[in-house]
């Protein structure tokens, strides 16, 4: 079909035109749509849409619409209609309309299938967590092998969270995906839209810088560039088999970080307790914690690793760290809770057990072992030490802030309750619960973790009696 010589410069604008919607739609999911909705302004065109196949015309009003096949082999129809039949520039400007919606729509079938393997992926990273969390560390080496190959060889590692918000946790997973490459796992938080979690290996004889920062932890900072009102809270180093703790640590960290200028922090924890109390503190554990030690190893793991987590953290934050359902998590709890003979909603039974998980020997066959008061067991030195050295920060302020910290505790941590025994106003005992936050840099009205350890200092210090458990 030759053109006239007049409608040569028109179809050169057109087809100029057309050309510019290939660059200008070529990165749009709706790209190929807008690019037919050029076309039928074009053509004036009164039915101009875009179908998958070939579908046969159904009946309708007025001229049955034209159809195009797009692509070889086809991957979709343009169908068109007017009333008066297409002119021979017409037919050209169609012609290469379509190929510019083949073009579009091969990029839009790559760009879903590239969205589609970093979702498996994303996926893949979670689930390798998620293992590592429940101390399953062949397993999670194994499910990771393929994503990061290399990442998961040693036995130690440190966990750090990022909270940089949902809005831009995409953006800066892409950023520290492409800085970490080969060094770390980047991982997108289940229990916190977001976050994002970091999993850094830490080799043999790896040289911290003067504040404790490992290399990973100072290419996670770096890699944050360019996004603004991020924190980063960070583990100690752990073993692989620990991740589970060490993301208590990290979360606890996270929350010093937000509150500090530079906003990212390390866990500062001293030495734990459970590494300072002598064999008397382990034949106390297995003795409470007996009834489930002896379960299949199975049950055992899956009530040990649930309380651990749900110590810390929501029972829904719990299902999404292990990927259960939250009334597993509350069903395993209220298993474990009952054969060990405790009541999980109190906070000093919640206290004792996690005291008791810290002091858990791992892969040791449960042994009957002689009853030990808890209070033999923190009744020493060096426990008196540590109780000290967690307090201290405390005197750093006037106001009496050990005695409001010993009435919350003996108050199951309930601060309604602390208000009532001590007759200060509410406000003020929230005020010192936050001034001792900060100096203790641990978080303590959540009543998690952070909250546990107070109690075991208040219980050593003598400031509030120990359970007899």
């Amino acid at each position: 079909m030759s053109l006239r010589a007049h409608e040569e410069p028109e179809f050169g604008r057109r087809l100029d035109d057309l050309l510019d919607q290939l660059r200008l739609q070529g990165d749009r999911p709706d790209g190929p749509d807008r690019v037919v909705s050029w076309l039928a302004r074009h053509l004036a065109a009164d039915l101009a849409e875009l179908l998958p196949g070939a579908p046969a015309p159904g009946p309708g009003s007025g001229p049955a619409p034209r159809l195009f096949p797009i692509g070889r082999p086809v991957r979709a129809v343009l169908a068109l209609r007017r009333a008066e039949p297409f002119g021979a520039a017409e037919m050209r400007l169609i012609a290469h309309a379509e190929t510019v919606l083949d073009r579009l729509l091969q990029a839009r079938a790559a760009a879903a299938e590239r969205v589609r393997l970093r979702e498996v992926s994303a996926s893949l990273r979670v689930a390798a967590f998620q293992l590592l969390m429940g101390g399953q560390t062949t397993l999670a080496r194994r499910t990771v092998a393929p994503l990061a190959p290399g990442v998961l060889v040693h036995e130690q590692a440190r966990v750090y969270l990022v909270d940089c918000g949902a809005a831009e946790r995409d953006r800066a997973g892409e950023q520290l995906g492409a800085a970490l490459a080969g060094r770390a796992l980047v991982v997108r938080c289940p229990a916190n839209e977001g976050h994002l979690i970091v999993l850094g290996p830490v080799a043999p004889r790896t040289v911290l810088d003067t504040h404790g920062w490992c290399p990973t932890g100072l290419a996670l900072r770096e890699g944050l560039t360019g996004i603004g009102g991020h924190s980063i809270g960070g583990s100690t180093t752990v073993e692989l088999a620990r991740t589970a703790d060490a993301y208590r640590e990290a979360f606890n960290a996270l929350a010093v970080a937000r509150r500090l200028p530079q906003r990212h922090a390390l866990y500062q924890g001293q030495t734990r307790l459970a590494q300072l109390l002598d064999a008397r503190a382990g034949s106390w554990a297995e003795h409470l914690l007996h009834p489930v030690l002896v379960l299949p190893r199975g049950q055992r793991e899956e009530a040990v690793e649930t309380a651990r987590l749900a110590l810390a953290f929501s029972h829904g934050q719990t299902g999404l760290l292990l990927d259960v359902h939250r009334n597993t998590v509350a069903r395993r709890i209220e298993r474990a809770s009952g054969a060990l003979g405790l009541d999980w909603g109190s906070f000093r039974d919640r206290a004792v057990l996690d005291l008791a998980l810290q002091l858990l020997v791992h892969d040791r066959p449960p042994v009957p072992v002689p009853e030990v008061p808890l209070a033999a067991v923190l009744d020493g030195e060096a426990a008196r030490a540590w109780s000290r050295s967690f307090l201290d920060p405390l005197a750093g302020d006037r106001r009496p802030l050990l005695r409001t910290l010993a009435a919350w505790v003996r108050a199951g941590a309930n601060a309604r309750d602390t208000q009532a025994a001590l007759g200060l106003h509410h406000q003020t005992v929230l005020d010192h619960l936050r001034t001792a936050e900060r100096l203790l840099q641990r978080e303590l009205t959540g009543g998690r973790s952070g909250a546990y350890e107070l109690a075991w200092a208040l219980w050593i210090d003598g400031a509030v009696p120990v359970p007899r458990s």
